[in-house]
């Protein structure tokens, strides 16, 4: 018999489950025997709850203690009542996990499993559809849906096979009516409203335009909202990388939503966002707290009392007008807290080059470390007789004859043209005036810092001898006139091809050069 009612009342996950707790208990006669192995469920769903919230790096460490402490409600649904809400979240927790650490297709296949033990999990939904997206690509985030999908079949077949309408109509009943004596959150409302369907459509319109409102302007807030970030994956092949605070927001929010729209919540539901509350309130919490002086104690002021509303609230039995009242403004107070706090919210997604840059920077700075010690190379601090015998040098190079001295600034005028070859270009804007790569608009150039005058100069030397290499070129190739043999035998002496094989311009013009450069007139 009582596989009979939970085979019209839950999905053929919680069968399987129950079956094998059936067998380790005596044919479930041995209820302090349960009762141990639901102790274990809830000490392994706290630590994958506490790993999830050590990744995010947010959580205050006394936080984590009224979670273990305070859940009175939480207690009795999972080691006395021995609900099956907690199993599907527990799975659910665990597939976060995997999620956290990219491993896709673990966690869609332990998902799946959740959803077959309590159709709840399917609020997490929406975050999972877009964080797919975001990850992957269109194709692999169907290949997923479709493991969700082959994991229901599996799970449900042979009930599938005996009697596949039943199964689905009743396991996954979307339009069930609640008792409104067991209603935790609706008991304010007269009954007839409470099962009038204009009101439960109600309750679904306001969850899809909030649902809809959280995804599109607050998950994934960095990439600008929904619609850049699958823009940026779809349109223009720029995966992303969803960072742990942002994923567990997105389905934490979700989840957040769909109860605060539910139709009607029982006691054994408190288990479905009890372990997600703290996060959502402290989740602007700051990193840089290593003291007693630094806690932001303001924030404790009234989020603390706020949780315990809500646990006041669910510890009412039975339920009172007053009890769900106060749920639904905790409800609305953490919402609107979201809302509000939206600017400030640490984000932690980016795109995968930006990803791949902040890595590259991480093996330079550890290189360095593992070399020197120090994330700073050691400076050498010269002795007195160091800085003398460079002083000296320095002066013998003052004390150089012009030829020498021009002949030494040729050669440093040629390196500095390479490096500044590939980096500033010039070239000319939509409004016909010129411009250089690497730099910004030049506008009026009396208003530009040295170093950029300097860059500028470069830059239109460069172009200048670029204009110079293809005059040769197209010189040498036509005929040459009686002129251009007079030419150059003039200006042999003062041109010739340097080391990269360009036209050096003459010493008149270096010599202006050099002066710019070094600030005489």
């Amino acid at each position: 018999m009582h596989l009979r009612v939970c085979l019209y009342s839950y999905p053929a996950g919680h069968i399987w489950v129950y079956r094998v707790l059936h067998f380790f208990t005596d044919s479930g006669k041995d209820i302090r025997q349960a009762q141990y192995i639901f102790q274990g469920f809830y000490l392994l769903n706290l630590v994958f709850v506490f790993r999830i919230l050590y990744k995010v790096v947010r959580i205050p460490p006394v936080v984590l203690f009224l979670v273990t402490v305070t859940g009175y409600r939480i207690h009795s649904i999972f080691m006395l009542r021995l609900f099956n809400d907690p199993l599907a979240m527990l799975l659910f927790y665990v597939a976060l996990d995997m999620f956290l650490e990219e491993k896709w297709f673990i966690g869609c296949v332990l998902y799946s499993l959740a959803v077959s033990i309590k159709m709840n999990v399917l609020l997490f939904a929406p975050a999972l559809f877009v964080t797919l997206l975001l990850n992957t690509d269109i194709w692999s985030t169907i290949g997923y849906i479709g493991v969700c999908g082959v994991i229901q079949l599996n799970v449900g077949g042979p009930f599938l096979l005996h009697d596949w309408k039943s199964y689905v109509t009743r396991s996954f009943d979307l339009g069930r009516v609640f008792m409104f004596k067991w209603t935790v959150n609706w008991r304010f409302l007269p009954e007839e409203l409470f099962l009038d369907k204009r009101f439960h459509i109600s309750l679904l319109v306001g969850h899809l335009t909030f649902l809809a409102v959280f995804a599109w302007f607050m998950w994934y807030r960095r990439m600008n909202g929904l619609w850049p970030s699958v823009s940026l994956a779809l349109f223009r092949s720029i995966p992303t990388i969803t960072g742990p605070l942002d994923v567990v927001y997105a389905f934490y929010t979700s989840n957040l939503i769909g109860i605060t729209f539910s139709r009607s919540l029982h006691y054994q539901f408190y288990s479905w966002y009890f372990h997600q509350l703290p996060f959502l309130l402290f989740c602007n919490y700051p990193q840089n707290v290593n003291s007693i002086s630094t806690i932001p104690w303001t924030l404790f002021f009234w989020k603390v009392p706020l949780l315990l509303a809500v646990e006041l609230a669910w510890n009412v039995y039975p339920s009172k007008w007053w009890s769900s009242a106060l749920l639904h403004t905790c409800h609305i107070v953490i919402l609107s807290y979201l809302i509000y706090t939206r600017p400030t919210r640490p984000i932690d997604t980016m795109t995968k080059e930006t990803e791949m840059m902040l890595r590259q920077r991480e093996k330079r700075l550890k290189k360095c470390y593992e070399e020197h010690g120090t994330l700073m190379p050691p400076m050498k601090t010269l002795t007195r007789e160091e800085t003398l015998e460079k002083r000296k040098k320095l002066e013998q190079k003052l004390s150089k004859s012009p030829q020498e001295s021009e002949l030494a600034f040729e050669h440093w005028y040629a390196k500095e043209m390479l490096k500044m070859r590939e980096d500033y270009r010039v070239y000319y804007g939509k409004d016909g005036e010129k411009e250089v790569a690497g730099l910004p608009p030049l506008g009026d150039r009396t208003k530009l810092e040295f170093h950029e005058k300097v860059k500028l100069l470069y830059a239109e030397a460069l172009e200048l001898e670029e204009k110079l290499k293809n005059k040769d070129a197209s010189e040498s190739q036509g005929k040459r006139l009686p002129s251009s043999t007079h030419l150059d035998s003039e200006n042999s002496d003062n041109s010739e091809p340097d080391e990269a094989g360009t036209l050096k311009a003459d010493h008149s013009g270096a010599r202006r050069r050099r002066k710019i450069v070094t600030g005489k007139k």
